[in-house]
């Protein structure tokens, strides 16, 4: 199940008079096909409640049109008949499985209606065979930055004390700052998140001479499916950005563990354009591409529901 849909996060940000539904759709001999579920408040179901995303849980990756189909309209009468009247569904962008697509397609095609489309992107992993695949197909400019940063007495680790996530925690919160924003989970969340979920929540930091100079938070989100759900550098006076040497870091230690997908988030604004339209943020699209991010979109469906 999709970490975000499991009722362990949930857990996190419930409020008064909001319920954890859930509906799961399961053949004649019992075997579980797939679920579709979120948090109620009031008569409005979200698939991804307090999260990038939600989306259907599909039993195996690979699922056929019939049972995407049939976990959709047989969910849809099971969330209605748990008082859901309305249903909007944050779905991962299609890197998450092969049949992400699928479900795209059958929600559009079931009535549902694109309420939010973000740009995301990501590191399709599975598309190399080890870290010096990484470092050949990047881009001359990147590569010469990257090797020059690898030159750098710089080391990365995992967080692992208390002092070490909070060490982690006031870099990034450093680069919001120089942003003029500040970051959008509290301490106090990350280390309930950390407590409750566990080893599905990391914390990462790259030093320069043991000087924190960058940090990236990740979670994972399905099996062998990583988010940073946030990174940057903070205060330093090194000549270039380190943002390069943290990629490919991430990208090394991910590949370590058999990681198909490191999804870097996405890259536009959070609030509508002067046109009433979601922009791309150029500078960070820029970024992820040159570190070898592939750009999706990332959809949010919404639909009223119906006996």
């Amino acid at each position: 199940m999709t970490l975000f849909n499991e009722d362990r996060f949930h857990a996190l940000n419930l409020r008064q008079g909001q319920r954890v539904v859930r509906a799961e759709v399961r053949e004649e001999t019992g075997r579980l096909v797939g679920s579709l579920g979120g948090v109620l408040d009031k008569d409005i179901l979200t698939c991804g409640y307090s999260a990038p995303f939600g989306g259907l849980d599909l039993a195996r990756e690979r699922e056929t049109p019939a049972n995407v189909a049939r976990i959709v309209d047989e969910a849809l009468a099971l969330l209605y008949a748990q008082d859901a009247r309305a249903l909007r569904v944050k779905l991962p962008p299609a890197c998450y499985g092969e049949s992400e697509p699928l479900v795209q397609f059958t929600l559009l095609n079931r009535g549902f209606r694109v309420e939010r489309c973000e740009l995301n992107q990501h590191i399709a992993l599975d598309a190399l065979s080890g870290p010096s695949a990484y470092v050949e197909q990047l881009k001359s400019p990147a590569r010469r930055a990257l090797s020059k940063l690898l030159a750098g007495e710089f080391s990365f680790r995992r967080a692992e004390t208390e002092a070490e996530w909070d060490r982690a925690y006031a870099t990034l919160a450093a680069n919001r700052a120089m942003k003029g924003r500040e970051l959008s989970l509290s301490r106090a969340y990350i280390a309930r998140a950390r407590q409750t979920l566990g080893e599905s929540v990391r914390m990462y930091e790259l030093l320069c001479s043991e000087r924190a100079i960058a940090a990236a938070l990740v979670y994972r989100v399905r099996p062998r499916r990583d988010l940073v759900v946030a990174w940057g550098d903070g205060e330093h006076d090194l000549e270039r950005s380190p943002m390069n040497l943290l990629a490919y870091r991430l990208v090394e230690s991910s590949l370590s563990e058999g990681v198909r997908t490191l999804d870097l988030g996405i890259s536009n604004e959070h609030e509508p354009g002067p046109h009433g339209a979601l922009e791309p943020n150029a500078g960070l699209v820029q970024f992820k591409q040159s570190v070898l991010a592939r750009i999706e979109p990332r959809l949010t469906l919404v639909r009223e529901l119906a006996q």
